[in-house]
């Protein structure tokens, strides 16, 4: 099984992302780009749930 390890953009920590992932096939595609690990996307969605259904 493959893997790369990835800094966060936001907490600075690194992460693995391991073959047959999305994250995996998006970082093959460009590795330079800009990737989230798993806990900061987990706090992104909630904060954007919050926003969301604060407007309703």
């Amino acid at each position: 099984m493959i893997t790369y390890s990835v800094s966060c953009i936001f907490c600075k920590k690194t992460f693995e992302v391991v073959e047959g992932t999305k994250k995996y096939t998006m970082y093959k595609r460009n590795m330079k780009g800009k990737f989230s690990c798993d806990d900061c996307d987990t706090k992104i969605e909630f904060e954007a749930r919050k926003g969301l259904l604060g407007k309703l």
